[in-house]
């Protein structure tokens, strides 16, 4: 009986502490919404690369983001210059076949 009462306290408490967070998230508007609704939607393991052209002449730098996650954050924050401007590109061919690492910025064709 003791074990039944702990375990419904412990998902009582989870379940309120996810509303608190929620409310706070929500009732902040610098963009937490978008936050807490991309973090709730996104794919964990699926990497992506962006690109943006860093000068006049065609040179472009690619971020790697570990995963889809990190990717739709910064995004939605708007927090770097590849959340803001930054064109989504094939993985494979901008940002490993230019030797740029899981989580680093580089020159990128």
């Amino acid at each position: 009986m003791k074990f039944a009462a702990l375990i419904i306290s412990f998902v009582l408490i989870v379940v309120l502490t996810s509303q608190l967070e929620a409310r706070l998230l929500l009732s902040n508007g610098n963009g937490f919404f978008c936050l807490w609704t991309s973090r709730k939607s996104c794919s964990k393991s699926s990497p992506r690369c962006l690109r943006v052209q860093t000068d006049a002449t065609p040179t472009y730098t690619c971020k790697y983001y570990r995963n889809e996650c990190q990717y739709l954050l910064d995004n939605c924050k708007g927090a770097t210059v590849f959340g803001q401007l930054g064109t989504s590109v094939d993985v494979s061919t901008y940002c490993v076949m230019n030797n740029i690492g899981i989580g680093s910025t580089g020159i990128c064709t």
